[in-house]
C-alpha cells in the first residue's frame, strides 16, 4: 500500500502560482463587488419621486378603512413618460399612473394609499379648528370611486367567463397527478425486478472484496 502513496512529489515550485491566482481571484471579486455597488447606486438614484405608501384594507362600502404601517418606496418616469415605474419590488416593470401635478408636494415627495396592488395618491388637508391647525392625508375620493368601479366590472367578467379548462382544472389536474404517480410506480417495480439479480451478484462480489482487504501479507522489517 506503501508504493502507491507518491511521497516524494515537490510542492515547492506551486506556491508562487498559487499565491498568484489567488492573489488575482481576490481583486476580480473586489471589482465584481464595487461594480455592483456602483451600478446599484446608479439604479436607485434614477427614482427621484419618494413615496410613503400606506396600504389599505377593507371594503371600503361605508368609507372606511384601516391601513397598516407605512411604508417606503421610490417612483420613476418611464421613457415614453405616460406612467411611473416603482423601485421595489426589484426590476419590476409595474406602470402606476402618474399623479397630478397638486399631489406632488416639496421635495418630490408623495402620499400613497395602496388599495389591492392599486396606488391611489394622497392628498394633505390642513384645516384650523380653534387656534390650532390640524394635518391629515386622506386618499383622494376620486380615484377611489374609480377603482371601486374597474374592480367591480373585473370581477363581473371573471365571474361571467365559464369554459372547460375552469370549471374541470382541478380534477384535470388531479387526474394528471395520478396518472404520474401510477408510471413513477410501476418504473420503480419494472427495475427492482428486472436488476435485482445483477445487484444482488454486484453485492457479494463487493462482500467478498471486502473480506478479502484484511488479508495483505505483511513484511516484517529487516
Amino acid at each position: 500500500m506503501a508504493d502507491l502513496i507518491p511521497i516524494d512529489i515537490n510542492w515547492a515550485g506551486m506556491g508562487g502560482v498559487g499565491s498568484t491566482i489567488a492573489f488575482w481571484v481576490g481583486w476580480s471579486l473586489v471589482g465584481v463587488v464595487l461594480l455592483g455597488a456602483m451600478f446599484t447606486v446608479y439604479y436607485m438614484m434614477q427614482f427621484t419621486i419618494k413615496a410613503e405608501i400606506f396600504q389599505l384594507f377593507g371594503s371600503g362600502k361605508d368609507g372606511v378603512f384601516s391601513f397598516a404601517k407605512p411604508k417606503k418606496n421610490r417612483f420613476k418616469w418611464i421613457k415614453k413618460r405616460s406612467a411611473w415605474r416603482p423601485l421595489f419590488p426589484l426590476f419590476n416593470k409595474k406602470e402606476v399612473e402618474p399623479f397630478d401635478s397638486e399631489y406632488i408636494y416639496p421635495g418630490k415627495k408623495v402620499y400613497a394609499f395602496e388599495l389591492n396592488d392599486n396606488i391611489i395618491p394622497g392628498r394633505v388637508n390642513i384645516n384650523k379648528t380653534e387656534e390650532e391647525l390640524r394635518c391629515e392625508i386622506n386618499p383622494v375620493p376620486y380615484y377611489v370611486r374609480n377603482w371601486q368601479s374597474l374592480q367591480h366590472k373585473k370581477n363581473a367578467i371573471e365571474y361571467a367567463e365559464h369554459n372547460f379548462w375552469q370549471d374541470n382544472k382541478m380534477l384535470i389536474m388531479g387526474v394528471i397527478c395520478v396518472g404520474i404517480c401510477c408510471v413513477l410506480c410501476g418504473a420503480t417495480i419494472y427495475f427492482t425486478y428486472k436488476f435485482a439479480g445483477g445487484g444482488a451478484e454486484g453485492m457479494n462480489t463487493l462482500a467478498n472484496a471486502i473480506k478479502g482487504f484484511g488479508n495483505i501479507p505483511g513484511q516484517a522489517p529487516s
